[in-house]
């Protein structure tokens, strides 16, 4: 795990909203500095053991929503993001 992950985990973080499709979204108030926001998604992909990886992705601190956060990182609003096909 690095450096943000565990600061997510490790430090109290907590979760705004959980959607079994688009993840986990995750908030950690930091003393003096900006939120930590972080949605946590899974590769649509197996890895070649047959696990799947999770990556967590920072977000702006206005997020609410994990839908609303991936589509954040594709330059879209939530309404927009509808993919068809993960790959």
């Amino acid at each position: 795990m690095r450096g943000p992950e565990r600061l997510l985990l490790d430090g109290a973080a907590r979760i705004l909203n959980e959607d079994r499709r688009w993840g986990t979204l995750y908030r950690l108030d930091l003393e003096g500095d900006e939120p930590l926001v972080m949605v946590r998604v899974l590769n649509a992909t197996p890895e070649p053991d047959g696990s799947i990886q999770r990556y967590y992705l920072r977000v702006p601190p206005t997020m609410e929503r994990a839908r609303e956060a991936v589509a954040w990182t594709f330059g879209k609003r939530e309404y927009e993001y509808a993919p068809e096909k993960e790959t």
